[in-house]
This record gives structure tokens, C-alpha cells and sequence, in this order.
């Protein structure tokens, strides 16, 4: 979640939110990306699997037109009940011959916060010219690397977003670049080198990519991750956002997202007040600009029969999904890591990436931990450059520094 216009609403909204009206800020881009019809998912699925295209069709993306080739895409991959799911998103091919020794490499970005309402969906904005993370794609096309995004699961006609389910995310991730081989020249082998790339939403599901690569797609030459903003512990991060100048529809994206990933284990709905769940309703059709803009300091509590964020979270069935989705507990990567934070990040708590990070340390990960001069927003600008430095000596096989003691 970045790009100027969200760094410019921020600024204006942590100084004034109790002011702003949501009809002020637009929510959708302003053209689909394709015609409805490709976005809606074949029912029954036919069979493939993760990584298998259902569908493609080429993309018009102006801001990239000149440096690549861009193509929208459906593919298998599976949600956090490892049941097949069509998934969409975009492959950038580079237009320029690979010069570089070796394979291609070839970058798989998560991208931040979008939004739960279908034109949200990143291939769309893409094409609309909206995409607030076209300045990385754009970073990464200018020293030739092919470049891939998820839309991740939820943004199929008739889907709901499963916002921050690390599970779904990773595999959502990982199979987006096992799609880009059946694209027609991408050069993408099992020889290609790849690397995870993401911030905010983005750098937890791309810590999650490189957490279960091994096990999920052990075929995929993954040789480094750059995750930024690290929402690691979603508990920890609901919990602090709660009566936040900007945070609450956050809040309420991470509860429906997963709500959605995790049904009858994870019971929003049945905590909602008749005037929450109209809330609710209205959030899933929003994107991230207007919901950023539209909840300024409210608490769970104003949309729930009165139970705090903390009552809800401690219910049996809650505790276990957000348990389930704590990429602190679950397996590091085997990939050298470079993670980086806003020291004023006033959306995702510094200390428990600090967590992250001491976890993969003491679990022998070579990885570097650096706090960039920024709030959350513009912690990703911030940090790019690096994580950029940083793609370039592990693509070239440099040996990966450590900050780990």
C-alpha cells in the first residue's frame, strides 16, 4: 500500500481524519483491466495442477509498455485448505535479450494492500493505471529481470479477498511463478533463479513464500527473499490498530480476509452488530484509498454487540487461525533474507518484525534487519533502492551478509 496519492492521503489523514469524508476519495480505478468475463472462474475448475494457466490474455500497461510484455493470467494454486482455487494476476516479460550470465532472473513481487472490492485486484489497476506498485515493477524491469504478481485469492467474480492468510498468500505467490513457464517467451526453466519480493501486505506474504517454498514448491529455484513492513504476527497487528487514526479498516480487511481463508473457524459475523455487519458489507467492495480514509479512529467495538477487538481474539477458534497465521512460529526460509522497517511505522508494529527476525536468526537464516527513516507508507520507497542492491549481488552469487549476532 503505497504510491504518491496514498502517501499524500496518509499524511493528510493522520493530521485530519476525523474529517475526511470516504465519498472524497475515489475507490475504484477508473477501467476494468479486462472484460468481466475473464476474471470469472471456470465452475467446475478443470483439473491442473498449482501453476497450470486456466487462461491468459495480453495486457496493456503504458507504464511498462516500453520495457515489457505484459500478459494477464489464471492459474491453479491452492488456499489455506490446500483446495484448488483459479487465481489471477500479471507476468511482465522483458522485451530486451538477457545480456547477464546464467538464466534470466526473474522477480516474484507481492504486492501491498489493495482492497477487498473486485476492481481492486492489481492486474486491473495495472492496466488502469492506478497499480501503487508499478514503481517497484518498474525497478525491477530496468535491470532485466522478468517480474511477476498475484492478485492472490479473492479477486475471481464473486470472491471475497482472503486478506493476510499467510497459507493462501504463499501459495498464491509461489504458483504465480511456476504459471509464468507456460507463458510464451518468458525463457522461465527450473534453471531460472528467483526471488520473493514484497512490503506491508506484500513483505508478510512474501516471508510466507519463502517460509514454505521448500515444502510447497521445492521445484522453484528461490534463492533470496526481500520482505519489508512485515505484518508477522496478525494478532499482534489487529490488536494495535484498533481506535488508530488510519488503521481500523485495515483491521477489518485482516477479520474478513480471514473469515473467508478459515469458514466456521473464525466467527466475525457472529460478533457483529447489525450496524458492523453493513460496514462489513461496505468494506468488501472498497479499495485501500477510501478505506484508509473512511474509519478514523473507530474500534472493533463500534461494529461488534460489544465485545473489544481483545474479547473476539481470544475466543478458542479465533486464537487458533491467528496461531495458524503467525509466520514467527512456522518454518524459516532456507533462503538468505533481507527485511527492512519503518522506524515510525504507525501501522505495523516494528517489534514483532523484530520478532521475525531474531526467530530466523536463531534458526541459522543469513539475514540482514534494517530500519529505514520512514512511517509504514513510505517505508517502501524508502527501503527499495536496498532491496534492489540487495537482488543484484544475490542474482550475481555474492555471499549474503548478516545482522544476526
Amino acid at each position: 500500500m503505497r504510491r504518491s496519492v496514498v502517501t499524500g492521503l496518509i499524511g493528510f489523514a493522520t493530521l485530519a481524519a476525523a474529517v475526511l469524508s470516504p465519498a472524497a476519495v475515489s475507490a475504484a480505478p477508473a477501467k476494468a483491466a479486462a472484460p468481466a468475463d475473464f476474471y470469472q472462474a471456470p465452475s467446475p475448475l478443470p483439473a491442473g495442477e498449482p501453476g497450470a494457466i486456466i487462461r491468459t490474455q495480453p495486457a496493456t500497461v503504458v507504464a511498462t509498455a516500453v520495457t515489457a510484455t505484459a500478459t494477464t493470467v489464471m492459474y491453479h494454486s491452492r488456499n489455506a485448505q490446500n483446495a484448488d482455487i483459479a487465481v489471477t494476476g500479471t507476468v511482465f516479460t522483458p522485451t530486451l535479450p538477457w545480456l547477464g550470465a546464467g538464466s534470466r532472473p526473474w522477480v516474484d513481487l507481492a504486492v501491498g494492500t489493495q482492497g477487498l472490492g473486485q476492481q481492486c485486484a492489481p492486474s486491473k489497476q495495472f492496466v488502469a493505471g492506478t497499480e501503487q506498485e508499478l514503481e517497484p515493477v518498474e525497478a525491477l524491469l530496468a535491470k532485466g529481470w522478468g517480474v511477476v504478481v498475484s492478485d492472490y485469492e479473492g479477486y475471481t467474480t464473486g470472491s471475497t479477498p482472503t486478506y493476510v492468510a499467510g497459507v493462501s498468500e504463499a501459495h498464491t505467490v509461489l504458483d504465480m511463478a511456476r504459471a509464468a513457464a507456460s507463458i510464451p517467451g518468458t525463457g522461465v526453466s527450473a534453471a531460472t533463479p528467483w526471488a520473493a519480493m514484497g512490503y506491508s501486505q506484500g513483505g508478510g506474504a512474501s516471508g510466507w513464500a519463502a517460509s514454505l517454498a521448500p515444502s510447497y514448491a521445492a521445484g522453484l529455484k528461490l534463492i533470496t527473499d526481500v520482505s519489508g513492513g512485515v505484518p508477522a504476527d496478525v494478532r499482534n497487528v489487529a490488536e494495535s490498530l484498533d481506535g488508530s487514526a488510519i488503521g481500523e479498516g485495515l483491521q477489518l480487511y485482516a477479520l474478513i480476509g480471514l473469515q473467508q481463508a478459515y469458514p466456521g473457524q473464525f466467527p466475525l459475523d457472529d460478533s457483529l452488530s447489525a450496524a458492523g455487519k453493513a460496514t462489513e458489507a461496505s468494506v468488501k467492495t472498497q479499495c485501500v484509498v477510501q478505506t484508509l480514509a473512511g474509519y478514523p479512529l473507530k474500534k472493533f467495538s463500534d461494529y461488534s454487540t460489544g465485545a473489544t477487538i481483545q474479547q473476539f481474539d481470544a475466543q478458542p477458534g479465533v486464537a487458533s487461525v491467528y496461531a495458524q497465521n503467525n509466520l514467527i512460529t512456522r518454518p524459516a526460509p532456507t533462503v538468505p533474507v533481507l527485511q527492512y522497517h519503518g522506524a515510525l511505522d504507525e501501522i505495523i508494529p516494528i517489534g514483532q518484525a523484530r520478532a521475525l527476525n531474531q526467530a530466523w536468526c536463531t534458526a541459522g537464516v543469513r539475514t540482514v534487519f534494517t530500519v529505514v527513516p520512514a512511517d509504514h507508507i513510505v517505508g517502501e520507497t524508502a527501503g527499495l533502492p536496498a532491496a534492489v542492491s540487495w537482488l543484484s549481488d544475490r542474482f550475481v552469487g555474492r555471499p549474503a551478509p548478516t545482522t544476526c549476532s
